[in-house]
């Protein structure tokens, strides 16, 4: 750790107390590769497997779900040391109290099966707010330009997407692909518990812009893509239906700090008489 000295808890893994995070020159995520497949699904399924409540699937918009792999070899966590990691991410439009955005949540694993190296996922999890799981991610070349990307948890394939790269996009269509790839605001539910776990004392919906905060410098169109889902009872994925694939592309991105320290809190739900929130109970 930066100061030498034992934090505890959950900090204990970011190296910086508040206040003290982010403290360095650069970009948090470093160019790194993104290889991302759109499919039409429903907006009921979005809400059930994408979204946290109270977050709504963005009606007005079409059900389409964002789901991207994505290594991260020069992630810098909060107190700015390397923690690399892979990660296989989903994300849809949203809405909440009429404001528009988008939301999801991702797998994330290691580099070459080493899960220490990433482990600030945890605590990072909780203070930005998007759910994150562990998974046994693997990215296998089938062809010089076709990949095949999986998950799996507890023994069970989850995912298994497929892509194949084509040609470098330039002009106009980086472009498209960058207006397609980037949406104004970025909204998560930090939900934190009291020590006796009957209440919480934290539960707030928070949103962050990724207009500014992300940059794609190079995009590749994909001509073929794909994608199958598996079965567990706390992972049901096969009962997000993938009705059509609407896109595939990949991309380097960088991501700037500004994703994250300018996230605020945009309704405070422990003050909201319109959401129900845990009734405290005595404990024995």
């Amino acid at each position: 750790m930066n100061s030498g000295t034992y934090i505890g808890g959950i900090l204990n893994l970011t190296g910086a107390m508040p206040g003290d995070g982010f403290q360095y020159d650069g970009p948090a995520m470093p160019s790194y590769p993104v290889y991302m497949v759109m499919f039409r699904s429903t907006h009921d399924a979005i809400e059930r497997f994408i979204l946290q409540p109270p977050l709504k699937a963005d009606r007005s918009e079409e059900p389409i779900v964002k789901m991207w792999y994505f290594v991260n070899p020069q992630n810098r966590a909060i107190d700015g040391q390397v923690t690399p990691y892979h990660a296989v991410q989903f994300a849809a439009p949203c809405i909440h109290n009429g404001r528009k955005g988008q939301s999801g949540w991702e797998y994330v694993d290691g580099l070459r099966g080493d899960k220490t190296s990433m482990d600030i996922m945890g605590p990072w999890s909780v203070y930005f707010g998007m759910a994150k799981k562990m998974g046994d991610i693997s990215f296998i070349p089938v062809a010089p330009d076709e990949f095949e990307i999986t998950v799996d948890r507890r023994g069970t394939r989850l995912v298994t997407m497929g892509i194949r790269i084509g040609a470098e996009l330039t002009g106009e269509q980086l472009d498209a692909v960058r207006a397609q790839a980037v949406w104004p605001e970025q909204m998560t539910v930090r939900a934190i518990p009291s020590p006796d776990y009957s209440h919480f004392t934290q539960y707030a919906v928070c949103a962050t812009s990724t207009e500014e905060g992300n940059s794609i410098d190079r995009a590749w169109l994909a001509d073929k893509a794909s994608v199958v889902f598996g079965h567990l009872d706390m992972d049901p994925l096969d009962e997000l239906p993938v009705l059509e694939i609407t896109g595939a592309y990949a991309v380097m991105n960088t991501t700037h700090k500004i994703v994250f320290t300018e996230m605020r809190v945009i309704d405070d739900l422990l003050q909201s008489a319109d959401i129900p929130v845990p009734t405290p109970v005595a404990v024995d």
